[in-house]
């Protein structure tokens, strides 16, 4: 019985480990993109994990994965964006602007 528990854990880390690399690279597209289109530039070409979070929504309820990464607007000034993606179906850009929040719903409820 405790072999089967540790499979099933070993299994289990193994597909969210899976899952959280897949959603790495949806997010750095989507950030790359919202960027391009908004003339900006993405730093490192690269975003990192920064949470994980239950969506307290009662009408549809949800993790939340954020990747955080930086971008720029001018190549000097750094500025700080997230990715948001929601499972089972959402990804959302925020970027964090001098006039305020630019806030990009890339697909997703």
């Amino acid at each position: 019985m405790i072999e089967l528990f540790i499979f099933l854990l070993i299994t289990g880390s193994m597909v969210a480990w899976w899952q959280l690399m897949q959603g790495r690279q949806k997010a750095r597209k989507a950030a790359h993109q919202v960027c391009s289109n908004n003339g900006l530039q993405l730093l490192d070409d690269t975003v990192s994990l920064s949470s994980i979070t239950w969506s307290r929504e009662k009408s549809s309820p949800r993790i939340l994965v954020n990747y955080g990464f930086e971008f720029a607007t001018n190549g000097a000034v750094r500025r700080h964006g997230v990715a948001t993606l929601g499972f089972p179906a959402s990804l959302t850009v925020t970027l964090d602007m001098e006039e305020g929040r630019l806030i990009e719903k890339l697909w997703g409820r």
